[in-house]
């Protein structure tokens, strides 16, 4: 059984990702032990609502219509030195706030999803204001400044490239696991295809294409794709998820009368491992957690812009690991549907087959085991971070 009692998990609704990691650990954590209390804390919206509020809503326009914007901030941001005075600044943001939440709720360890919270800790830590032990999962194949801090005794990554990034920043390998990035469970069991086919009224053997928008709808070009696929000459079906975006549903859903194939318009939908299970190809963004549960479906991708910064990082790995192609214009999509679902059948079957050498599904239950573990760990000990490799970056 767990040694763990409480867990709190510190998470930020920026995207999806970060929640659904979150998500995806306390079921693990709750199928080892039922009586575990986990609480997952939107920590932004935790100390500073209004802030939460204005931070939100300029990652969702900056990505959508200015993500060479966000691109600067990202690498502006991953040349901050963690001893430095603006990191330091940074690791106060809602400092008194968590550390009265952390007296009430008073958890066995803390898990941060989200780099902000992390450095908070890290402080709370290195002032001798708490002994809690912490982890931090990073949900990107990506290594960035914000998620490393001193006192963070554990990581969780995603793929050995990330391992690489933060041993080199400094990290000792021990304090490291390559677990993969947490997803739900759904994404982990068997889907009966036959069955989803029939009740979507879609044809056994056609190629299908799954159009995924990102949970607010945010991926580039989508309703001018969409025209364009609906309107093409090869045989193809087409699955589009356009989240939580209504008004992108609707556009897209008044494309349907005049298409040529078989098309399936969704809003935000809970099931999308069932989506994904019928689909040859995946057209979508480079996010962290949704890469991640088409490699858990064995789905190979096409990734359309990825956002500068995490997502081009993502999108790196998935191209040098041969499960996704990358299209940078709407030529370059439908040339890569046309030659993956159209005329190179043994292409996607690679990718597919790649998909195995690189997954690693059981992310969320690897993560639950390791925890007791550092649970059990040595008092708070100080990680001494290479500042070379900041001063090198400046």
């Amino acid at each position: 059984m767990s040694s763990l009692t409480r867990v709190l998990i510190l998470s930020a609704t920026y995207g999806e990702g970060h929640q659904r990691a979150s998500l995806a650990v306390r079921d693990a954590l709750l199928a080892n032990n039922p009586a575990i209390d986990v609480q997952i804390v939107d920590y932004i919206q935790m100390v500073h609502p209004m802030l939460n509020s204005f931070a939100r809503y300029f990652y969702l326009k900056s990505v959508r219509f200015v993500p060479a914007l966000y691109g600067l901030f990202y690498k502006g941001t991953s040349k901050i030195a963690p001893s430095s005075l603006i990191q330091r600044r940074l690791n106060q943001l809602g400092y008194e706030e968590l550390e009265a939440f952390l007296h009430s709720f008073r958890p066995d360890l803390v898990l941060s999803t989200f780099p902000t919270p992390a450095g908070v800790m890290s402080l709370l830590r290195e002032r001798g204001l708490t002994s809690i032990p912490t982890a931090t999962v990073i949900t990107d194949h990506a290594v960035h400044s914000q998620w490393i801090h001193r006192y963070t005794d554990h990581y969780f990554v995603g793929s050995e490239h990330v391992k690489r990034g933060l041993m080199l920043r400094g990290v000792p390998a021990s304090r490291v696991t390559v677990s993969g990035i947490p997803i739900g469970n759904a994404f982990l069991q068997p889907v009966d295809r036959p069955a989803v086919l029939k009740r979507l009224g879609m044809r056994e053997g056609m190629p299908t294409l799954l159009v995924m928008g990102g949970a607010y709808g945010v991926l580039g070009d989508i309703v001018q794709i969409c025209d364009e696929l609906f309107q093409s000459e090869f045989d193809i079906q087409v699955i589009v998820v356009c989240g939580r975006n209504e008004k992108l549903r609707q556009s897209v859903e008044a494309l349907r009368p005049g298409a040529k194939h078989p098309v399936w318009v969704f809003g935000f939908t809970r099931e999308v491992h069932e989506l994904m299970a019928v689909s040859d190809l995946i057209l979508t963004k480079a996010g962290g957690l949704t890469v991640s549960e088409a490699l858990a479906m064995e789905v190979p991708m096409l990734l359309y812009r990825p956002i500068p910064g995490q997502e081009t990082q993502n999108a790196a790995f998935l191209v040098r690991s041969r499960v996704a192609v990358l299209a940078k214009t709407r030529k370059q999509v439908f040339a890569h549907v046309e030659r993956l679902l159209g005329g190179s059948p043994a292409r996607l079957a690679r990718m597919k087959e790649n998909t195995r050498l690189i997954r690693r599904a059981t992310a969320a239950q690897s993560i639950a085991d390791e925890l007791p573990k550092i649970n059990k760990a040595l008092p708070p000990h100080e990680m001494m971070i290479d500042e070379r490799y900041y001063a090198q970056q400046s």
